[in-house]
């Protein structure tokens, strides 16, 4: 299997499944304010959410693409999402993830970054990685900073429909 299960003191990441699709609906991708900053939009049925799962999972043995759902271990709810994709232009990962609101400043999207982090550099190899947030989101960035990664430059990005562009604030990890 190509995405590990991976743990921390307070959570268990483990790869999604399409079976996944309606606890993360609920959860979080139909919540506008966990979408609000992601390039992703609303879901606004299940299938919206079943159609995202099916493209994070078309090609399971893609090396450019690692995607983790994160339980919390004192419920066993799945409570957000996050992972790593080969950014082509940069050359190097990028770190994404998201959480359901009840969750958040709570430290859990910190813990996963860490660990995806750990992933990344102990058994994938790499010396850097890259990851971006809205200016408007610096909770953001903190987690980012948490993580070990350095702001490095302003940036933009898009939702995925040109629907809304964002000013970004740019950070880079780097192990060499």
């Amino acid at each position: 299997m190509k995405v590990p299960v991976l743990e921390t003191e307070r959570l268990l990441l483990r790869p999604l499944s399409l079976e996944d699709a309606e606890e993360i609906f609920q959860n979080w991708t139909s919540d506008p304010e966990v979408a609000r900053f992601m390039r992703w939009n609303t879901h606004q049925s299940v299938e919206d959410t079943r159609e995202w799962l099916r493209s994070e999972l078309d090609d399971p043995l893609s090396p450019s693409c690692y995607d983790w759902g994160f339980v919390c271990k004192t419920d066993g709810r799945l409570i957000g999402s996050g992972g790593l994709v080969f950014q082509e232009q940069k050359g190097m990962y990028e770190l994404g993830y998201n959480l359901m609101k009840k969750y958040w400043n709570q430290g859990l999207a910190t813990e996963a970054a860490r660990e995806i982090v750990r992933y990344a550099l102990e058994d994938l190899g790499q010396t850097q990685l890259f990851c971006c947030h809205a200016k408007e989101n610096p909770a953001s960035g903190r987690v980012m900073e948490k993580a070990g990664f350095v702001y490095q430059q302003d940036g933009e990005y898009s939702k995925l429909d040109n629907s809304r562009h964002f000013e970004t604030k740019e950070y880079i990890l780097n192990c060499l």
